[in-house]
């Protein structure tokens, strides 16, 4: 349907990876979007959503969704609307409905949008560099999440804990399919990320699962369960967005121009606690540190853990 159109292809979060091998896809809606895909989407007259419920996050509060024909399909009656209300409604089946529409442009003979020509989905899925910069004893966040993307397992299962760090990673790693992503996040709790990875793990053995966690996060629920995921031997790399701050609230400090301070802890050596509870740890303060933690997790038996070591005033912000 999307190359009978000429049209550009998307998903939510949930989807992410779902069209990684259509030369026109632009990888996640809304907030998540790179800024090119952004005006792209803004362009457009009308948009057909199949099975997305439509929330703040993935219309940018509707933003995205002005001055366009909105066309929502979904089996469940009730889903229709609950974030925005479409122009057309439809309860079907998402094949069944994009074939019946498929046959029915061929049928009248509508014109294809043109609106792919002339993409460069290059440049359209690429999001804004790191600044490569990083205050001593610090890695860049962001220039650390591309050389992660190059450097893990290409057959994984991702899994993000709750955090600020999260929307970076992503928008940032990528996945094979949307089977293999699992955010945590549902209920808005940080801390979860571990028993869920330790889950995904048992569930896919044959693959490794990547977890990203924040500190905070980590000292919630991370602890105890890096030893459940040591007895059970998991292959399971453990990266720790480590910047001795709930993320969140630091930032909120920040922005209004108190004291952090409040938001900040001195956590125990999560490498060290690591290796105490019989994995892996790497402590990262470098570029480094992380390629010697890199080349020894090609060699990893059990549990693996990076901590990297990032200054709470060069994160990101969420993308929400």
């Amino acid at each position: 349907m999307a190359d009978r159109l000429e049209a550009p292809l998307a998903t939510t979060l949930r989807a992410k990876g779902l069209f990684n091998d259509h030369p026109y896809n632009i990888d996640i809606f809304g907030t998540l979007s790179t800024p090119a895909a952004y005006d792209l989407i803004a362009q457009s007259d009308c948009i057909v959503c199949f099975g997305t419920a439509l929330h703040d996050f993935t219309t940018d509060r509707g933003k995205l969704m002005k001055d366009k024909r909105i066309i929502q399909i979904d089996t469940d009656p009730t889903a229709i609307g609950g974030g925005l209300h479409p122009d057309v409604a439809l309860v079907a089946d998402a094949g069944l409905a994009a074939e019946t529409i498929l046959y029915w442009l061929n049928e009248a003979d509508v014109a294809a949008s043109g609106f792919t020509r002339d993409l460069d989905t290059a440049v359209l899925t690429q999001h804004v560099a790191g600044s490569g910069k990083a205050a001593d004893g610090f890695v860049n966040y962001v220039e650390t999440l591309e050389r992660l993307e190059d450097a893990l397992p290409k057959d994984r299962v991702l899994v993000t804990d709750g955090g600020r760090f999260m929307t970076e990673v992503w928008c940032r790693l990528s996945v094979p399919n949307p089977k293999s992503f699992v955010g945590t996040v549902s209920f808005g709790a940080i801390g979860l990320g571990l028993q869920e990875a330790v889950g995904a793990a048992v569930a896919a053995p044959e693959r490794p699962v990547v977890l990203f966690s924040g500190d905070g996060g980590f000292m919630m629920g991370g602890i105890n369960e890096f030893n459940t995921a040591v007895r059970l031997g998991l292959d399971l790399i453990i990266i720790i967005a480590n910047d001795s701050a709930y993320g969140a609230e630091h930032i909120q400090f920040v922005d209004r121009k108190m004291d952090p301070s409040l938001t900040e802890f001195s956590w125990p050596s999560f490498a060290d606690i690591a290796k105490s509870l019989g994995g892996q740890g790497f402590e990262v303060r470098s570029k480094d540190q992380l390629e010697q933690a890199l080349k020894a997790m090609e060699t990893r038996s059990g549990p693996f853990l990076i901590e990297l070591r990032l200054d709470p005033e060069d994160v990101p912000a969420m993308r929400i």
